[in-house]
């Protein structure tokens, strides 16, 4: 019980944490790409998966089904949810995590505007690099609404390892690099020059500023 303790508040922690600032690994392919593009169609492909969950308009019996083939083809698939309306997690992917149902994603401060701008105007959400610790893997997270007949009925979401983003755009391969987010540094490796490239990308309910140096 213990061991299973320790497993479910890393989970909750991981949702926690991924609310100031939560990354999936859908393939990209595409080497010729800049870093902006690579990018912009990693999680164009990310929400394109998440949404075909959302479509299906699961419930909690039929949640794992629909979520099985992004879990499958997404590398550093860490985790998936359904949520209600009201942030209350509903069900999990994996059942090593069922001690999270029920729980109140709004105890976490850093999600409570998450979860007011999703019942207000639904919309997906990506949230930023989560930095981790000993026990917390970095992970980034992603949300999408399941709407029917025009209302708001749940939420599926997904959370994966930074690392797998990272391997799946570059940023792995590159001497230094910083990802800023509503003006906080949110993930960074190495020491940028005094004038690195940047790019600002307008990302799902978030905006992201990347700041990188080629090279190793």
């Amino acid at each position: 019980m213990r061991k299973q303790g320790t497993m479910i508040n890393t989970f909750i922690a991981g949702m926690a944490l991924l609310g100031t600032i939560a990354l999936p690994a859908c393939g990209l392919g595409a080497e010729a790409l800049t870093m902006e593009q690579r990018i912009r169609k990693y999680f164009d492909t990310c929400f394109a998966d998440l949404k075909a969950v959302a479509d299906q308009q699961p419930d909690v019996d039929t949640f794992r089904k629909a979520m099985k083939p992004m879990a499958d083809k997404t590398a550093g698939y860490f985790g998936g949810t359904l949520i209600d309306p009201e942030f209350v997690i509903q069900e999990v992917y994996f059942k090593r995590d069922w001690l999270a149902r029920g729980y109140d994603l709004k105890k976490v401060d850093q999600l409570v505007a998450f979860a007011k701008a999703m019942k207000e105007k639904p919309a997906p959400q990506l949230s930023e690099p989560g930095h981790g610790n000993l026990v917390q893997p970095r992970l980034v997270a992603m949300r999408y609404p399941v709407i029917k007949d025009g209302k708001l009925t749940a939420i599926v979401s997904v959370m994966i390892r930074t690392e797998a983003f990272l391997e799946a755009v570059g940023l792995d391969k590159v001497k230094a690099f910083e990802i800023w987010c509503q003006g906080k540094l949110a993930e960074s490796n190495g020491t940028l020059s005094a004038k690195p490239q940047k790019m600002v990308i307008d990302l799902p309910s978030n905006q992201w500023e990347i700041r990188f140096d080629e090279g190793k």
